[in-house]
């Protein structure tokens, strides 16, 4: 996945290992800084893990076909949690839920 950016850079999480986890893998993040203190980067930014109840407001767009996103999705065992949206631009959005039940929406290219 090609993430490029991202609308809120604090993600609730109950479990902040796992969210970690479940983000750089999933959304294929780089991770940054040392091993005691490594963050996650989109766009140049730090995403922080907090503690928290879910939220439904965390948004993504991607560089990513809709074909390639479903494929990798499917491949880490990532359900689509609503029918996909038809945006401006050619853009389709697709619902998904992370590690700590936070709703994300992807925006991908048609």
């Amino acid at each position: 996945m090609k993430p490029r950016k991202l609308n809120i850079k604090t993600v609730p999480a109950t479990d902040t290992n796992r969210a970690y986890r479940f983000w750089r893998d999933v959304f294929d993040l780089p991770q940054s800084g040392h091993e005691s203190g490594r963050h996650l980067m989109i766009d140049g930014e730090d995403i922080t893990f907090i503690s928290g109840p879910p939220t439904h407001n965390l948004e993504i767009l991607v560089r990513d076909h809709q074909t390639d996103l479903r494929k990798h999705l499917r491949n880490n065992f990532i359900s689509i949690i609503d029918e996909p949206e038809m945006r401006f631009g050619h853009k389709i959005a697709f619902k998904i839920k992370d590690s700590e039940g936070n709703v994300i929406t992807l925006e991908a290219n048609q």
